[in-house]
């Protein structure tokens, strides 16, 4: 009789546990349905607004340079040697940011995806805070201060987006100014029902 009654109890359980099944597909699907469909409806109106925004702006701006160094330049002639010298004391500025046209935005059933390039340089300037030359001849082989100004803004650049110190804080910079950016952009629509996902084109190999 225990076994029979255990077995009965065991049958009543699983009815009851269907019956409720039943009633929340029944109760619950239809406002589960149209909660997705709002949020799908949301996303697809506000990644149109951020299309055209990222449009308009081109450029997102995330943090600036502004070193001074100095560099040194020899000019050497066959059999004479150093014949003169040329010291440089420099301002090196920068700006480095995002381009917004190289933002790939997706969406999913409760996300907008930004696949996002590396920061790069925006634009950069180099000038002469000091120049002192030494020319023992003649001024005609030795390097204008133009050029070696421009040579050493190559270097400086080249330096900088190259230096894994930089790109990755310049990275995490990136991410929360275009986060902060967008939801800017964004405020006047009130409280999101999605969320942001940010992915990092040129992911650093792995060591």
């Amino acid at each position: 009789m225990k076994h029979a009654g255990k077995w009965v109890l065991g049958v009543i359980a699983k009815a009851a546990v269907i019956a409720l099944v039943i009633m929340f597909v029944l109760f619950a699907a239809d406002p589960f349905r149209e909660m997705l469909r709002n949020i799908q409806g949301e996303i697809r109106v506000q990644s149109t607004v951020l299309k055209q925004k990222m449009e308009s702006s081109k450029r997102l701006e995330v943090t600036t340079v502004d070193e001074e160094g100095t560099l040194e330049s020899k000019t050497s002639v066959v059999v004479l040697g150093t014949v003169g010298s040329t010291s440089i004391r420099y301002r090196y500025t920068a700006s480095v940011g995002i381009d917004l046209s190289k933002v790939v935005m997706s969406t999913e059933n409760d996300s907008i995806v930004f696949l996002m390039p590396d920061p790069e340089i925006l634009n950069d300037g180099i000038e002469a805070l000091e120049v002192n030359k030494n020319n023992l001849f003649s001024k005609a082989i030795d390097k204008s201060t133009e050029t070696l100004l421009n040579e050493q803004k190559l270097k400086c650049r080249e330096e900088y987006m190259n230096n894994s110190q930089y790109t990755d804080r310049n990275w995490e910079d990136a991410v929360k100014a275009f986060q902060d950016t967008i939801c800017g952009w964004l405020d006047s629509y009130g409280e999101r029902h999605y969320q942001f996902e940010f992915i990092r084109e040129n992911r650093p190999a792995a060591e």
